[in-house]
């Protein structure tokens, strides 16, 4: 087997972050982590001069192979290409051609100019980046397809999945480091190849068969290296020690290590402020189910932004001006003069009707025209035929009526000139245009809306849900205070007492008076008509107490883990009880583990030994000097001895009992009062 790391930069590019390169950094990294073969891969560059420096000074110690990343595809994702030592000078000037074509950060290459440039594909190593950002396009790894045998991946998570999928092609994880002086940790991502000799064409024979491109040297993919020295399992790993004994260190170091992790921290669930904690419960529930409750009051919503719009006081003050005008026009009609007595002068102008009933009906049918989910039922009961007929038959009504209305228009402006001009030359007084349709209409509109807010007042349960035996619940109620009004509101200047009354009696005058307060969106009306209340419900019913709000958001956590790569818990036994963590927590943290790497700190045999790990780490602190190092012992839980990184060894049943039972003493001692209360 051989551990190579093939992506490794050693030229600060426009693609790059600013880095000095540092090769007595690179020689430690590749001397330390043991690795056989790296290769120089720089974005779209390949530096000759300083290939060879590097090749020189790691002559004897590991295989250097040429390389560059190139950007390549729509996306401009990055292709890593590789050749043989023999051929660096050959190349070096096919990769001047690219260095040529990419000028700026997100320029890129085109298959064509790839191939053009490099001639036989197959003469090179090509790795995509598969689970990895920049991505290369499915349409360029298509056009590839045949010169690509492997994909460079982010995340052990994505590697173990490109494993199993058949799909997939076989993945590979490399470190892309940039040696500086800086003295920060090594990389630990590095693969290993089933291969004798380190070359392109070993590479890619050994490429074809996933079972021989692995994390571990012995143990193929249940094992990968985390940081330096302390191997992990890609399944279920529990760390155990005494108190401060470099557990919570090593999870900390393993965070920094690793990207994408989810590190849910030791007491990070409790509460520390038990007054505020229900109400900051009940402000993330709400913010994570929020859109939920925007999609069921949608309707509603969408009716108070119609109604805010009519003022029924207008159309008094307007039915008030047209009796008046009509009255004194009456009064008047003994004395009216040729102009007068026009009939243009008090003509009714045509009054417009809405087509958005007709717009959204011809949409309707033009969806069940386009639809092709489903096909098949729609044309068992509607016949295409019949569909285009309908909607060609509403079309020409939509053209019809429209025409009509547009004619209204013209007649009305028509209508209107004249007015004028008849008023200029005449003392009459001219009777007042009104809308009656539209004033009976908005009257109805709104006794409607009253009705309906009253309506919505009304309680009930709008979404329930169960997550891990807690039943999540969003329910809708009346507000009962005016105090609960100005909560929602959150503005402490407002007296909503002034309007509560409205909010119970009158919802159009309530609606009204909302519209006074400043600083209200129009678009949050709708929310002051009904109280909304998250809450969780623990199994039997009842309002979760504080210890189980720590379990539901624990379990919340570690679901949201399914997004990361990685999940790192601290001591989580720190906040629950034993039955809390067997039951439950166990079963969720075993499933997910067959997802993506799983580390629990703990010193308790709940978790520690009942959920049956599939490695266990042993940390250990030792002073030297008066200093304080820690020691790493891990193996398999079945395995009689731990190792650490420099081959010394502990008994792995002393490890578990010292750091889970308090010491094979109290084990024995616990035991046997357990047998004496059961006997």
């Amino acid at each position: 087997m051989k551990k190579l790391d093939l992506h490794i930069h050693s030229v600060s590019t426009m693609s790059d972050r600013p880095f000095t390169f540092s090769l007595p950094r690179l020689i430690k990294y590749v001397k330390d982590a043991k690795i056989d073969g790296i290769a120089i891969t720089n974005h779209n560059v390949f530096d000759f001069e300083q290939y060879k420096a590097i090749s020189s000074a790691l002559n004897g110690v590991c295989t250097i192979l040429p390389g560059i990343e190139i950007n390549i595809g729509a996306n401009a994702g990055h292709l890593i290409c590789i050749t043989d030592t023999a051929d660096a000078d050959d190349f070096y000037s096919r990769c001047i051609k690219i260095n040529a074509k990419i000028t700026e950060p997100h320029d890129s290459i085109s298959t064509v100019q790839l191939k053009d440039i490099f001639s036989d594909l197959s003469r090179y190593l090509w790795i995509p980046h598969y689970e990895k950002k920049p991505v290369v396009d499915g349409e360029t790894l298509k056009e590839l397809e045949e010169y690509i045998s492997c994909g460079e991946v982010g995340s052990i998570k994505k590697f173990i999945y490109c494993a199993k999928s058949a799909q997939a092609p076989t993945p590979v994880y490399f470190s892309d480091y940039r040696p500086t002086d800086q003295d920060e940790p090594f990389p630990s991502r590095q693969t290993f190849f089933d291969i004798s000799d380190i070359n392109v064409r070993s590479l890619k024979l050994c490429l074809t068969d996933k079972t021989k491109v692995t994390l571990s040297e012995t143990d193929g993919n249940r094992v990968f290296e985390v940081i330096p020295g302390l191997p992990l399992s890609t399944g279920l790993n529990v760390i155990i020690g005494e108190r401060s004994s470099g557990k919570s260190y090593t999870l900390d170091e393993i965070a920094k290590n690793c990207s994408n992790v989810k590190y849910i921290h030791q007491f990070e669930l409790l509460e520390t402020d038990p007054s505020k904690a229900a109400k900051a419960f009940s402000d993330r529930i709400a913010a994570k189910k929020k859109s939920i409750t925007e999609e069921y009051f949608k309707p509603f919503a969408s009716v108070v932004s119609e109604i805010k719009d009519i003022s029924l006081l207008n159309d008094e003050l307007e039915l008030d001006g047209y009796l008046s005008s009509l009255i004194k026009h009456a009064k008047e009609a003994d004395r009216a003069d040729a102009y007068s007595k026009c009939k243009l002068y008090a003509e009714t102008e045509y009054s417009a009707r809405s087509l958005d009933g007709l717009v959204e009906l011809i949409r309707a049918v033009e969806k069940l025209l386009c639809a092709q989910e489903y096909r098949s039922i729609i044309d068992q009961f509607i016949p295409k035929q019949s569909l285009s007929e309908l909607y060609q038959a509403l079309i020409d009504k939509y053209n019809s009526e429209k025409e009509k209305a547009l004619k209204k228009q013209w007649v009305n402006g028509i209508i209107a000139d004249i007015k004028r001009s008849l008023q200029s030359r005449t003392a009459a007084t001219r009777v007042t245009d009104v809308d009656f349709y539209n004033l009976q209409l908005n009257r109805v509109k709104v006794a409607k809306f009253n009705e309906l807010a009253m309506k919505i007042k009304k309680e009930q349960v709008i979404y329930s849900t169960n997550v891990g035996g807690f039943t999540v619940q969003i329910k809708k109620k009346v507000f009962l205070s005016p105090q609960e009004l100005r909560t929602l509101s959150g503005k402490r200047d407002v007296k909503f007492s002034d309007l509560f009354d409205n909010y119970q009696n009158d919802p159009y005058s309530f609606l009204k008076k909302l519209q006074e307060i400043e600083d209200i969106p129009d678009t949050d009306y709708y929310q002051y008509f009904e109280n909304i209340e998250y809450s969780i419900l623990n199994q039997y019913g009842f309002a979760v107490s504080g210890g189980e709000r720590a379990e539901f958001n624990l379990l919340q956590q570690i679901n949201d883990a399914y997004q990361f790569d990685m999940l790192l818990i601290d001591e989580p036994e720190s906040s629950f009880d034993n039955l809390f963590l067997k039951d439950k927590m166990n079963a969720i943290i075993k499933e997910l583990s067959l997802s993506l790497p799983v580390v629990i700190v703990t010193h308790n045999n709940t978790v520690g030994d009942s959920i049956k790990p599939d490695y266990i780490i042993n940390t250990l602190r030792c002073i030297d000097d008066g200093k304080a190092t820690y020691d790493r012992y891990y193996g398999l839980p079945c395995d009689k001895e731990l190792v650490s990184a420099n081959g010394k060894k502990i008994k792995n049943i002393d490890a578990l009992l010292n750091c889970l039972e308090a010491g094979e003493n109290a084990y024995i001692e616990r035991r046997k009062d357990y047998e004496m209360l059961k006997n």
